[in-house]
């Protein structure tokens, strides 16, 4: 099978150009480790903030189903099968009581150890290695298996969706049209199926003129979100029309959305006018039981709208793997914070306001990057926290008013460039534990105590003289 790299094809619908390509290889890099929470003092200001140490990770590579190094160093998760197409290493011994104790700074407390699993997938193109979700390798690895042609769009280095030729019948890909065998007798105009129209392409959503009897087009709208999630299909968008949807007006939440999936209000107006409140269970493979209003997936979109979950914790958009776009919303007044990106999240966050959220505005945690660019940070706990292992590129964002600008801790290596940083109430930005952020042309001023405050372990990267009449403490490079 060939690697063959097709031109440009079009745009998303943020300009990003979409490419196609074919593939060879399906690769799920499989982690799994102990890794145990370490809480400060600091912590219990921000219950996001802590510090995580991993112990005795172990790492496997499936490639097309089939395992490296050979089987015998794997162990699946259940006897004698794959889960989903995915071999897991041998579990690595758990932590003792001496090494946890080794690793304990003055003052920390010490949770349980947890087992932390993760799973990175890629496929092999001939435009190289790119990203992928979950439901896009599952796909990708059974045409392989079947000796199928892989094809996938593709932009800025991830899989948007598979492109697969008219006679594949594989994942979620529809059936093939039918046709009666050629010694049927029967007329073609009696026995023969008319053409299925195709699918569309919007749902349209009304929680005031809507019913979820409807078809959901836009002379005969959806009353709920919920409805037209159970509809949809990747690929598809999820218009709302303005007005409040909670409770009250039948939405269960969180509201899951599948991937490839936009949920779209008014984006000229930042979400004003289509507001989503509300918050429902969600079990976080990283973070145990969490309240949430959105779960965004790889490849899903939330652009255009207000969320706020008044919930103990409450978080407006819970991202926990892959690239979702949130963009041009307005996250006001949560328990806890806008959005909370976790595991190996990799968001864009583009163009919101965050104000007023009780515990953050926005938090990276576990091993999340992404890019965070031209936001509104402003009247929330602390404005942007990144911890554990979490390396986002925040740029060109005005965090302003907080408690604190921004917490960087744990051992996160976050990119700051071009932020305004300003009128904080305590700290423009706080850096502790092992952290090593890299500051480049971000500027400060009217914060309350210092505009620069490192208590990590090491010397803070800051560009030659860019400290120049900043009020600072602590050890600066």
């Amino acid at each position: 099978m060939g690697w063959a790299l097709l031109s440009l094809s079009s745009c998303t619908t943020n300009g990003e150009l979409v490419s196609e390509t074919d593939c060879t290889e399906a690769i799920a890099h499989a982690t799994q480790a102990w890794r145990v929470n370490y809480y400060s003092d600091r912590t219990r200001l921000n219950p996001n903030n802590q510090r995580l140490v991993e112990f005795g990770s172990a790492k496997l590579v499936t490639r097309n189903g089939k395992v490296e190094p050979p089987k015998s160093q794997a162990n699946p998760v259940e006897p004698g099968t794959q889960q989903n197409g995915v071999w897991f290493p041998v579990v690595p011994p758990q932590p003792t009581a001496t090494e946890l104790a080794e690793s304990r700074q003055t003052g920390e407390r010490i949770a349980s150890p947890e087992l932390y699993r993760a799973v990175k997938y890629t496929l092999v193109c001939g435009a190289g290695e790119l990203e992928a979700g979950a439901d896009t390798y599952q796909v990708a690895l059974k045409q392989i298996q079947a000796e199928q042609q892989v094809r996938v769009a593709y932009s800025m280095g991830r899989v948007l969706k598979t492109v697969l030729p008219s006679n594949a019948v594989i994942g979620n890909n529809p059936e093939p049209e039918w046709t009666p065998p050629a010694d049927d007798p029967s007329p073609k105009s009696e026995t023969t199926p008319s053409k299925p129209a195709p699918l569309p392409t919007i749902l349209y959503v009304d929680v005031k003129n809507g019913s979820d009897r409807n078809p959901g087009n836009n002379q005969s709208p959806l009353k709920t979100i919920t409805q037209a999630i159970a509809q949809v299909r990747p690929g598809m968008t999820i218009q709302l029309s303005p007005g409040v949807y909670n409770t009250g007006t039948g939405e269960v939440f969180p509201l899951k959305l599948p991937q490839g999936v936009t949920l779209r209000g008014n984006a000229e107006a930042q979400g004003k006018g289509t507001q989503i409140t509300g918050g429902g269970k969600f079990l976080s493979p990283t973070w145990a039981g969490q309240s949430v209003t959105i779960l965004a997936t790889d490849g899903s979109q939330v652009v255009g709208l207000s969320l706020t979950n008044p919930n103990t914790r409450g978080t407006a958009i819970w991202v926990e793997t892959g690239a979702a776009l949130i963009a041009d919303n307005r996250f006001v007044g949560s328990d806890r914070e806008g959005v909370f990106a976790s595991g190996t999240a990799t968001p864009t966050i583009r163009n919101n306001l965050f104000e007023q959220n009780g515990g953050n505005g926005i938090s990276f945690t576990r091993d999340s990057g992404g890019t965070m660019e031209g936001n509104t940070v402003r009247y929330n706990g602390f404005g942007i926290s990144v911890s554990d292992r979490a390396s986002p590129k925040l740029i060109r964002n005005q965090v302003s008013q907080n408690k604190d600008g921004m917490v960087i801790n744990g051992d996160s290596r976050p990119l700051l460039t071009s932020n305004r940083i300003t009128g904080n109430g305590r700290d423009g930005i706080v850096v502790t534990n092992n952290a090593s952020p890299t500051l480049k042309q971000n500027s400060f001023s009217d914060n309350e105590q210092y505009d620069l405050h490192n208590v990590s372990k090491q010397p803070l990267k800051v560009e030659s003289g860019a400290i120049a009449g900043l009020k600072v403490e602590g050890k600066m490079n």
